[in-house]
């Protein structure tokens, strides 16, 4: 197995390529899904920290007049909320859905492509190795002579299909929990503020519902 090239290592097995063509996919999609979490929907904190402001200090237009210039999904979604001529909780929450809904499906979309990765990875490593090692053995019967030190290297190198499944399989794996995690955690945000919000406009009015 010593001086094996890459080019030597995708003729191990039809697996070799198979894994590669997953790791490529991954790396793309792991890109763009950092772009969309970091980037395009990235939860506008420093704005909600202005609305709370204003809210507290019971200014609800110039709360609305900050959320206005946020074009986030979540500026969006509060200039929604404030805009309500009913504003109890029931209300804020039932108009809240759409946009978490709209937030849920943007933050998971193709997530489980890491999930079914780090699923099947291992799979395709062992059916590498599998066919290399059957290879290693018929290369043996047709050369009708020789003993271990005939297979051993074609079993090694067979084994390094399962090797790559393996350690494709961990990185999908990392990705899927940290996406999946990070997601669950700005729908949990998104939810708090919304019941922020209906507090805020409840005490500014002596803990009555606005209406």
């Amino acid at each position: 197995m010593n001086g094996m090239t890459f080019v030597d290592m995708l003729k191990i097995s039809i697996a070799m390529p198979i894994l590669l063509v997953m790791s490529l996919v991954i790396f793309a999609q792991a890109l763009e899904r950092l772009y969309s979490f970091w980037i395009a929907q990235k939860m506008p904190s420093a704005m909600w920290e202005r609305v709370r402001d204003r809210l507290e200090a019971g200014d609800k237009a110039g709360a609305l007049a900050i959320a206005r210039r946020d074009t986030s999904l979540m500026g969006e979604a509060i200039t929604r909320l404030l805009g309500l001529e009913t504003a109890n909780t029931e209300r804020l929450v039932e108009a809240f859905q759409v946009y978490r809904q709209r937030l849920s499906l943007g933050l998971n979309r193709r997530v489980g492509l890491f999930g079914t990765a780090s699923f099947i990875s291992p799979l395709i490593g062992l059916m590498g190795t599998v066919l290399g090692i059957m290879r290693a053995f018929h290369d043996l019967s047709a050369a009708g002579a020789g003993g271990p030190a005939v297979v051993a290297a074609g079993i090694s190198e067979a084994l390094v299909a399962t090797a790559f499944g393996i350690g494709l399989a961990v990185v999908a794996a990392l990705l899927y929990n940290y996406f999946t995690l990070t997601a669950r955690h700005r729908l949990n945000t998104a939810d708090l503020w919304v019941l922020e919000i209906a507090q805020l406009l409840e005490n500014a009015h002596g803990g009555q519902p606005v209406s």
